[in-house]
């Protein structure tokens, strides 16, 4: 497998995510009034990923594919890394 760097595979995610209409918000979720999480969410019906900017890529990418996994991707391109990732990750549950 070709090993592509970090920048890239976040590309790969955002397209992927964009797929499945969920926008992906890049914030500083530093503030201690609100505890925010990186990670999916729906607000009115528009599903968004929300990453905090102080992750590093690999991590931002991380929380993009652990989204990606919550939904049916039958219909839907992904690039292959991916795909391979999301069903390692699914045998090794089952």
């Amino acid at each position: 497998a070709t090993v592509m760097d970090p920048l890239s595979r976040f590309e790969d995610l955002k397209k992927a995510a964009g797929k499945l209409s969920i926008d992906i918000v890049t914030d500083s979720l530093f503030d201690p009034e609100i505890m925010i999480q990186s990670g999916y969410c729906k607000v009115k019906s528009k599903k968004m990923i929300i990453l905090d900017k102080l992750l590093s890529i690999e991590e931002q990418s991380e929380v993009i594919l652990q989204t990606l996994k919550k939904f049916n991707l039958d219909s839907v391109y992904l690039p292959s890394w991916i795909r391979e990732h999301i069903e390692s990750d699914n045998n090794i549950q089952t």
